[in-house]
This record gives structure tokens, C-alpha cells and sequence, in this order.
């Protein structure tokens, strides 16, 4: 027998679930482009997984009406926005600065990872700013019924 609560779990177990998948396409990602030096087509599933997630995350918000913005949400994205990105470049220098080749071997991984950086502050700034320009949207489309 089915019902609300355990339909509820069940949504929450794969949320969870995809947000583990998420996080190890990551640290796949990271680990085969900055220690193996892998190109990217070597590592092309872990990327889509990457840039693909959020989009298709962005979209069925959309579609359902849904807006995750608030102001303190907006405030605890920032802080672990920052913190996401202070581990990576953290870890980036921490993998250049163990290996043994020299400095100007690693001038391509870090201009993709200062591009990878720009790109994602930049998405991270304009989807928020739409998902809040949405969520006043829908509360007034909610609240006139």
C-alpha cells in the first residue's frame, strides 16, 4: 500500500541519491583532469553529468511552477558557493603544487579551471536572479487565486 509518506521518502532517497551521483561526477572529473591529466572527451560522461544536472533541475522548476529562491537560502548559496569554490582551487594547488612538472605544464588545467570558475559564477548569478525574479512571479499568480 502506497501512500503520501512513503511516496515522499521514496522522492527524497533519489534526491539524495542524485546529489551523491552528482558530487562523484565531480570529484571523477576533477581527479581525471587535473591528476591524469585526461582530456576532456576522456572524461566527457562526468562533464555532461555536470552541466547537464543543474539545467535539467532549472528546466522542471520552471515547468512545475517552482522557485526555490529566498533570502536566506540566496545568503547560504553564497556562503557554500564560496566554499565550493575555495576547496577546488585549494585542491588544484594542492595537485600542482605536489607534482614534480613544472609550473608552465599546468598553464592549460588552470585556465580551464579559471574559465570552469567564471562560467559557474556566472550561471550560479543569473539563474538566482531569474529563480528570484520567478518566485515573485508565481506568488503573485498564486496569491490572486
Amino acid at each position: 500500500m502506497k501512500d503520501e509518506r512513503i511516496e515522499q521518502a521514496k522522492n527524497k532517497i533519489r534526491s539524495e541519491m542524485a546529489v551523491i551521483i552528482l558530487y562523484v561526477a565531480a570529484l571523477s572529473f576533477t581527479v581525471k583532469i587535473a591528476v591524469f591529466h585526461m582530456s576532456l572527451m576522456e572524461s566527457l560522461t562526468e562533464y555532461l553529468i555536470l552541466i547537464f544536472f543543474p539545467i535539467y533541475q532549472f528546466i522542471r522548476m520552471h515547468m512545475m511552477k517552482v522557485s526555490i529562491y529566498s533570502e536566506r537560502g540566496n545568503k547560504q548559496s553564497i556562503k557554500n558557493l564560496i566554499l565550493t569554490l575555495f576547496i577546488l582551487v585549494a585542491a588544484y594547488g594542492a595537485i600542482i603544487l605536489g607534482s614534480k612538472k613544472p609550473l608552465s605544464t599546468w598553464h592549460n588545467s588552470i585556465l580551464f579551471l579559471i574559465g570552469f570558475i567564471a562560467l559557474f559564477v556566472a550561471v550560479f548569478f543569473i539563474s538566482n536572479r531569474f529563480n528570484q525574479h520567478r518566485g515573485h512571479m508565481y506568488e503573485k499568480e498564486f496569491d490572486d487565486d
